[in-house]
């Protein structure tokens, strides 16, 4: 039996467990981001700042949610460490129970009036622990799948853990909705809590199915060989110091955009009188469309190419702001459900063509950590300060969004040049056992068989 053939062998037998334990981290994920979010759009302002006025208490309160993602690329080196060194698994088990504990934690929190200033600390560090675990959780999944699935199909099953994303954020909107009809007393008192305890639930399952997935095979060939890194963090930066930041950028698009339409587009919707109801469900329309549109376009990617359907999904994303923000002005529900599906359809799409191309983007001995640390550094300059980032834009035009559409068409262009300046790397192999250490040589063909072996910056 050829390797090709043993590996198309192990994906057989093993994908039945391990699509649902990588998904399931990311419903997880974004379950967690999605209710914090949506807590402090319309709650926490309340319970952990009422000494401040409502505008300041809203920034507070979105100030909190942008505290996590501070620690992600702390999470990004710490699981990445771990899952480029001891196993991508082991790090998988660990960022899941992380996130829980801390999600779980906040439901349990005292409020300002009970305990003081001491509140809104506990808060932050709720959202710290929070952060370094999903600092490495969904990058830690797409690199199981990508690294076990068939390459001819790599870009449709490496997207599928991004369909947690839609699974994560509908589920949240759908229990924040259901709380939300609360009266506001009970709301404020302890219907707040409910969507934060319930994630034990939920990480209970995915901690079942997850231990039952087998290590991935490039890294078992990896260890094998034993050619991973000391610190691989240090030795991707140095070895591809140009390849890490393009991909930080090619990030942008999604770091600013999809954080402003899932947080703060739920404020800014109240503050136009429209219900906490109608604007929940909108998201979870959002999310509907988005779920779609991912797998979709995973399948684009493996027959057209990674740049080409990065491109284009990127390009959308680039003529959504402006129309999105004219059909949340209009209070119209049906066009209200239209500006979400646009919103999301486009930004959470662009997973659908991120998952495959940032794993083939680095080698093996530190494809986790290069994977997840260019991610999360974009994610902690852009996606955590993306609500307070908006409240501001908004505030300078007197209310009018147009500076923020602009911010986020800005955002998709910069992430559009970032992957015209890197390579295609559709057909590449992932199998590398390689220490990464010495410098690569170049990719000049999208169907070399070395992917990892790309010079920094090739396309260049």
């Amino acid at each position: 039996m050829n390797p090709s053939e043993t590996r198309e062998q192990v994906w057989e037998e093993s994908r039945k467990r391990l699509i649902p334990g990588t998904v399931i981290g990311s419903v997880i994920e974004w379950y967690d981001i999605a209710i914090y979010g949506q807590a402090a759009a319309l709650v926490f302002s309340t319970l952990f700042f009422p000494q401040f006025s409502s505008t300041a208490g809203l920034v507070a309160a979105f100030a909190t949610f942008g505290v996590g993602y501070f620690a992600r690329p702390l999470g990004a080196i710490l699981f990445g460490h771990i899952g480029d060194r001891y196993g991508r698994r082991i790090s998988l088990v660990g960022t899941l129970m992380l996130m829980g504990i801390a999600t779980v934690a906040i439901g349990l929190l005292p409020t300002y009036g009970a305990v003081g200033i001491l509140a809104p600390i506990l808060l932050v560090v709720c959202r710290l622990l929070q952060g370094l675990g999903v600092g490495a959780e969904y990058v830690g999944a797409v690199t199981m799948v990508a690294e076990f699935a068939p390459t001819k199909r790599r870009g449709y099953y490496a997207s599928m853990p991004a369909a947690g994303v839609f699974l994560g954020i509908g589920l949240a909107a759908a229990v924040s909705a259901v709380v939300a009809t609360l009266p506001r007393e009970q709301l404020l008192s302890w219907g707040w809590r409910v969507p934060f305890l319930l994630s034990i639930l939920v990480v209970g399952i995915g901690l079942l199915i997850r231990l039952r997935v087998p290590e991935s095979p490039v890294f078992e060939d990896l260890r094998a060989a034993r050619a991973g890194t000391k610190v691989p963090a240090l030795t991707m930066i140095r070895v591809m110091p140009k390849r890490f930041v393009l991909v930080m950028l090619t990030n942008v698009v999604i770091a600013l955009n999809i954080y402003v339409v899932q947080t703060y587009s739920l404020s800014y919707l109240a503050g136009k009188g429209v219900s906490g109801t109608t604007a929940l469900v909108a998201l979870l329309f959002g999310c509907a469309v988005g779920a779609v549109a991912i797998p979709l376009v995973g399948i684009y990617a493996d027959r057209a190419g990674r740049r080409p359907a990065y491109l284009v999904v990127t390009a959308i994303c680039a003529i959504v702001p402006f129309p999105f923000f004219w059909l949340l002005d209009t209070g119209n529900t049906l066009l209200i459900l239209l500006a979400f599906g646009l919103a999301f359809g486009s930004c959470l799409a662009v997973f659908g063509s991120q998952a495959a191309y940032y794993a083939e983007l680095f080698p093996s001995a530190y494809r986790f950590s290069g994977f997840a640390l260019s991610r999360e550094i974009t994610g902690a300059v852009l996606s955590g300060p993306a609500p307070v980032i908006a409240v501001a834009l908004v505030a300078l035009r007197g209310g009018n969004p147009a500076l923020l559409a602009l911010a986020m068409m800005a955002a998709a262009v910069i992430s559009f040049v970032a992957v015209l300046v890197l390579p295609e790397t559709k057909g590449v192999e992932l199998a590398d056992v390689r220490d990464g250490t010495s410098a690569p040589t170049e990719l000049g063909i999208a169907n070399t068989r070395e992917p990892m072996a790309a010079t920094d910056g090739a396309a260049s």
